[in-house]
């Protein structure tokens, strides 16, 4: 059974994040979409992580940017992890499981957006991707840049004002934080064919309540969690139907 959700940074709960291995056990899973985060290297190549710095997740200390992507890859992450570049994730990602991309800390990278952009458009998987960021400038340049790849707007918290946004940036996506959900919001997103996406999703508590927004696409941590809730829901529902 396909599960329309979306694997966080792959499959966290089990694998270092932003791996490839995390993003492989998403699609084993049978996820619609992964997440994931993307940095510039200092020679300019799109790199997914989440930290603008090494620290966290590797052997490693520094900025992201201080380091070429072939010293980059030096670094482990975990036991046997590598900083995958974005390339080598939409590569193993195409034709499997859609993919969003936030674009992270623009400000500290030269046109991170173009990058982003020219790999996307190097594998043609302008269907396949939608590119976030809370940088909604860093969006709009992304509009400039193609009409065909799909952006979003990340927030904390649903406002009116998101709805311009929206059509300024002609996005087809926004990206809310759970508890900053808005069902009047939600609604009129449904009306303008814009994806709502809910971040993030983990208790079994939350997963019930946006039960009552069917529309909106949910992203997790956890995946077989939300994956085993999904089939007992389906079960349940068969049920009451039959």
């Amino acid at each position: 059974m396909n599960i329309r959700g979306i694997g966080h940074r792959g499959y966290p709960v089990k694998y270092p994040e932003n791996t490839l291995s995390s993003f492989q056990a998403a699609i084993d899973l049978g996820f619609s979409h992964i997440e994931l985060d993307v940095h510039l290297s200092k020679d300019g190549v799109p790199v997914v992580m989440h930290d603008y710095n090494i620290d966290r997740m590797t052997d490693g200390s520094g900025e992201i940017r201080e380091y070429t992507v072939d010293q980059l890859q030096e670094f482990n992450v975990g036991e046997f992890e590598k900083i995958p570049t974005l390339e080598e994730v939409l590569r193993l990602a195409k034709g499997q499981i859609h993919v969003s991309i936030e674009m992270k800390n623009t400000k500290l990278y030269d046109a991170v957006e173009e990058k982003v952009c020219r790999i996307v458009q190097k594998l043609q998987m302008e269907e396949e991707v939608y590119v976030i960021s809370f940088d909604h400038k860093s969006l709009a340049k992304m509009r400039v840049l193609s009409s065909d790849i799909k952006i979003g707007p990340l927030v904390t918290k649903m406002k009116r004002s998101h709805l311009r946004l929206i059509e300024k940036l002609d996005a087809e996506y926004i990206a809310v934080k759970f508890d900053g959900l808005n069902e009047k919001y939600i609604n009129k997103c449904e009306q303008m064919g814009v994806q709502v996406v809910a971040w993030t999703v983990n208790s079994i508590e939350q997963m019930q309540r946006l039960k009552k927004f069917p529309s909106i696409l949910i992203t997790t941590d956890e995946l077989e969690k939300y994956k085993a809730y999904n089939a007992t829901y389906a079960d349940n529902l068969e049920q009451v139907i039959i």
